[in-house]
């Protein structure tokens, strides 16, 4: 059981304006999300997002697609069995808002690390850097210490 963070997603698809101007750790990121997506069909792993996470994506990758584009995508994703896709209560939500100063983080992170929590998931792909502060959660891919 893995869960998916939306970082994942636009790192994947989303488009820089020129790629001479990228860090070494974004363009090792953009190369390590594209393969952790491709290998969603071919694992035998389930994955798990939340609405909350899809709507980040959406709202980022905007952008980067055209509305057929991100339609057809959000829609595979949705379809696709090896992905589940978790409600959020108004409960959990208020929780993650509540913890936003404990945490260091935003409630849509906050909530993330909740849905795993009640859900049992131990395992994130993730880019973010503050999930590394929980300790009873392990985050994927390994970022490479020397990548700046």
């Amino acid at each position: 059981m893995i869960y998916l963070d939306a970082n994942v997603f636009v790192y994947a698809f989303s488009k820089p304006k020129t790629e001479q101007n990228l860090s070494e750790k974004i363009k090792w990121c953009k190369k390590e999300a594209a393969k952790i997506i491709n290998d969603i069909d071919n694992e035998k792993e389930q994955y798990y997002i939340s609405l909350i996470q899809l709507s980040e994506i959406v709202n980022i990758l905007k952008y980067a697609m055209s509305w057929k584009e991100l339609r057809e995508f959000i829609l595979g994703l949705i379809s696709n069995d090896k992905v589940k896709i978790l409600d959020v209560y108004k409960n959990l939500y208020i929780n993650a808002v509540d913890k936003m100063g404990d945490y260091n983080m935003d409630s849509n992170d906050i909530s993330a690390y909740l849905i795993m929590k009640k859900n049992n998931i131990k395992k994130i792909y993730t880019f973010d850097k503050h999930f590394r502060d929980f300790s009873d959660i392990e985050c994927l891919p390994k970022i490479p210490d020397n990548i700046k």
